[in-house]
């Protein structure tokens, strides 16, 4: 990997979800890497800013490495990302890491819990393990 790639941000960008707790789960993912474990590395895009085309935002999402994560199979996050030209590093859909991780079952939109949580962490993993892909 050349210098100027290691210098490269991260975006990670979740669907929006709004009422949904997959949704909750893709935002508490992307707060987890972006806030807490490496803000220095990670950060987090605004998803409608996609969809309204900012130019600035568009700029910033071509010059990085994009992450996302979906919530349900509309992939919204997924999709507006693809129609806004950017190239995606990783997509996660957090049913299929349920799938893989049956006891992390989040709760509500409002709590997601202590599954929840733990499932935002392993979406997290997925995240920074599968990186050299």
């Amino acid at each position: 990997m050349s210098k100027s790639n290691k210098s490269q941000k991260k975006i990670v960008i979740p669907c929006s979800g709004i009422g949904k707790a997959f949704g909750s789960v893709s935002r508490e993912a992307t707060y987890l890497l972006t806030e807490e474990l490496n803000p220095r590395e990670y950060r987090t895009m605004c998803l409608p800013l996609l969809v309204v085309d900012d130019e600035e935002a568009i700029k910033m999402m071509h010059s990085s490495e994009i992450f996302t994560i979906d919530g349900c199979p509309k992939q919204c996050a997924t999709v507006s990302v693809r129609k806004s030209g950017g190239a995606i590093k990783k997509a996660i859909l957090v049913a299929k890491v349920l799938a893989a991780n049956k006891d992390h079952k989040p709760g509500t939109v409002l709590d997601i819990g202590e599954g929840g949580r733990l499932l935002a962490q392993d979406i997290v993993n997925k995240i920074t393990a599968e990186e050299g892909d």
